[in-house]
């Protein structure tokens, strides 16, 4: 066999494993899991760099966060996919926590300093567009943060539950914020993959 039908045949097993009803936590792990919730990091933080540009933005920045918002999203759903299949132990279920924890921090950032550019973003006329992302997105992480607490061994189910309550603050100040924004909602936005 060459190295491609190697190739082959291991993604026709992995796709056979993860379709697999009888075993589906069978290639769900902690690295994968793990993997995700550090590109959703990576991809906040992107946004927060784009949302620090504050007056200066412009509606190509706008845009990319459009974009990034829907790779953030997409990223979200993978994880919670993932969480679904996994039960985590006490010791991945701290680490998992922490970057949740992390992530949560992101957030109230990235959304403190999309009210704060409100403005800006209504003098672009893509305030619908934000109000839009922020709901998409909200939506998202409340139900990654549903599976999270749900998966929680009682050590860390406190914990998730005080993240919950933080990230739940941060999206009602912003969701209240653009409640009547306008503008942008109708813009065909892709996934922003980086």
């Amino acid at each position: 066999l060459t190295d491609l039908s190697y190739s082959q045949l291991y993604k026709h097993e992995i796709f056979r494993l993860s379709h697999n009803k009888k075993h589906p936590s069978i290639i769900m792990s902690f690295a994968e899991i793990s993997k995700s919730l550090s590109d959703i990091e990576r991809k906040a933080s992107k946004s927060i760099k784009i949302l620090q540009k504050g007056n200066d933005l412009n509606y190509k920045d706008a845009i990319k966060l459009g974009t990034k918002s829907n790779s953030i999203v997409s990223t979200i759903n993978k994880g919670i996919k993932e969480y679904g299949n996994f039960n985590p132990s006490d010791e991945d279920a701290k680490k998992l926590l922490h970057q949740m924890s992390t992530i949560v921090d992101l957030t109230e950032t990235q959304l403190t300093n999309m009210v704060a550019n409100k403005g800006r973003f209504e003098s672009l006329k893509v305030g619908g567009l934000v109000k839009k992302n922020v709901q998409k997105t909200e939506a998202a992480s409340k139900e990654l943060s549903n599976v999270m607490i749900a998966k929680a061994p009682a050590s860390t189910k406190a914990d998730a539950e005080t993240l919950e309550k933080r990230r739940e603050a941060a999206f009602s100040k912003a969701t209240a914020a653009f409640a009547s924004s306008t503008g942008g909602e109708d813009e065909a936005l892709g996934d922003d993959s980086d």
